[in-house]
């Protein structure tokens, strides 16, 4: 069932611009959309304004994750045929979600008029929240790299075995080589414990630093949890569903670190949205 939102009348106190932060991945199969929600409603449910895109084009799924049915998304903003505030979707703890649908990929070609008159709206969003996550698609395509490009940083989910690790700094690699200093977050997913997470994490780390001479951030990790499979399979968020679940207490270190760390300085003073607009790094 969709949630329409009375937007503007929900937040009327805009607060300083919001901290951005991507939740992404090499390779699709990693637990990065359930994780990037779940974070999404823990910063929710310890009271701050958060907001959640739903960047991976084609394949979005965050509105499965929350057993809702968008009638239109962001598509439709851009076409002219419906207002932000028309396709926002309320979830639980107030938080605001985007369903964007295949329109962020459209973006880049809009006419100036189009360009302008779509960021009046999108800024709507940054004037009301304190975050924005944005659940960007797997890989290293175009709008992956554009959505990481727009946010402040980026939290890499990946799994303890080759092929995703190998992924995850194949994806890493490509930024990296356009913005040395872009701060990127390892999120261990599925491992046994805290010791194995930290082992596999110095491994990758240390790969970085070999071939690149670069040392990620570690956003911690998530246990193998049956309640996680579970909460997907009803459609409700685990971290409601299973509020003392360990896939639950170890995202809840996750947020006691976000809201504890400052933001890292943005690597732009323009907006997400502007930056978005601008595309600022392509694979030609």
């Amino acid at each position: 069932m969709t949630h329409e939102l009375a937007f503007s009348a929900q937040f009327p106190a805009p607060p300083a611009r919001p901290r951005t932060i991507a939740f992404t991945s090499g390779k699709g199969g990693v637990g990065k959309s359930s994780l990037a929600l779940n974070t999404a409603l823990l910063l929710a449910r310890r009271a701050r304004r958060v907001a959640i895109l739903d960047g991976d084009l084609g394949l979005a799924n965050l509105h499965v994750l929350l057993g809702q049915t968008p009638r239109y998304d962001l598509r439709h903003v851009i076409a002219g045929d419906r207002r932000l505030r028309d396709i926002i979707l309320s979830g639980p703890h107030g938080l605001l979600v985007v369903p964007a649908g295949s329109g962020v990929a459209e973006l880049a070609n809009l006419s100036d008029d189009d360009r302008n008159e779509l960021l009046a709206q999108l800024s709507e969003i940054e004037h009301a929240v304190d975050f924005i996550l944005i659940d960007t698609g797997a890989g290293i395509n175009d709008t992956v790299l554009t959505l990481i490009a727009a946010s402040d940083e980026a939290v890499v989910v990946t799994l303890p075995e080759p092929t995703s690790l190998a992924d995850a700094y194949a994806l890493m690699k490509v930024v990296v080589q356009h913005a040395a200093a872009y701060p990127f977050h390892i999120l261990m997913n599925l491992v046994r414990d805290a010791s194995h997470a930290q082992q596999v994490h110095a491994s990758l780390e240390q790969i970085l630093l070999r071939f690149l001479g670069y040392r990620p951030g570690y956003a911690g990790f998530v246990v193998a949890d049956p309640w996680v499979s579970r909460a997907v399979i009803q459609q409700v968020p685990f971290v409601i569903l299973a509020p003392r679940a360990p896939a639950t207490r170890c995202l809840e270190a996750l947020t006691d670190t976000m809201l504890g760390t400052p933001p890292e300085p943005p690597h732009a003073p323009t907006g997400f949205w502007d930056r978005v607009l601008q595309r600022s790094w392509r694979l030609t």
